[in-house]
């Protein structure tokens, strides 16, 4: 459990490095942003490597409701989709900063050691995908030529590109907006129903 101190710490982190890259994010600055000593950074944190391991896991709590929400869908799959992707649209457009580094891992590629971590995440937000495709398989609502893990991988790919895309465009439009396009394209290419 994270405490407050270190909630500050880890939102200032993110805010700095989507701001100003992950160059920028020095032990110094982070302290500086929070209005703490550096040694008063290190007393939560003990390298500039275990933030960074701790922005990983502070993001994908912070949109692991969505996934995990995905596994036991209620309703039908076009809805249950409909509302994953609109529920992950409108957190990650909340919380621009999160988005910017988690579906950026170049962010963190100056850190070798981080690889894993990064691994880690993206298998499980894959594999909550995968079952949720299985499940849907399993119960004839979805088409079954392609295999789960293809299907879960499409998905996470589109996301990425969109919420990439999004970004680039300045974030003018509401990220929420471009789910129902993105809905209705799985629904033709996945057999929803």
């Amino acid at each position: 459990m994270l405490s407050p101190r270190q909630i500050e710490i880890l939102e200032a982190a993110i805010q700095l490095t989507s701001e100003a890259g992950i160059q920028k994010l020095t032990i110094r600055n982070v302290a500086s942003a929070v209005g703490v000593s550096e040694p008063a950074v290190y007393r939560h944190f003990a390298s500039k490597h275990e933030l960074l391991v701790a922005i990983l896991e502070y993001l994908q709590n912070k949109i692991a409701h969505n996934f995990i929400g995905f596994i036991q869908p209620k309703g039908s799959s076009s809805e249950q989709f409909r509302l994953f992707l609109e529920n992950l649209f409108t957190e990650l457009e909340q919380n621009k900063a999160f988005s910017l580094l988690l579906f950026a891992e170049e962010t963190f590629n100056a850190d070798s050691e981080l690889r894993p971590e990064l691994n880690a995440i993206l298998d499980n937000n894959l594999s909550i995908l995968t079952l949720y495709f299985s499940h849907i398989m399993g119960e004839g609502l979805c088409r079954n030529d392609i295999g789960a893990d293809q299907l879960a991988l499409m998905t996470f790919g589109a996301i990425r590109l969109t919420v990439s895309r999004w970004h680039l465009k300045g974030e003018k439009d509401g990220l929420r907006t471009y789910a129902p396009l993105l809905h209705q394209s799985f629904v033709r290419l996945f057999n929803l129903t």
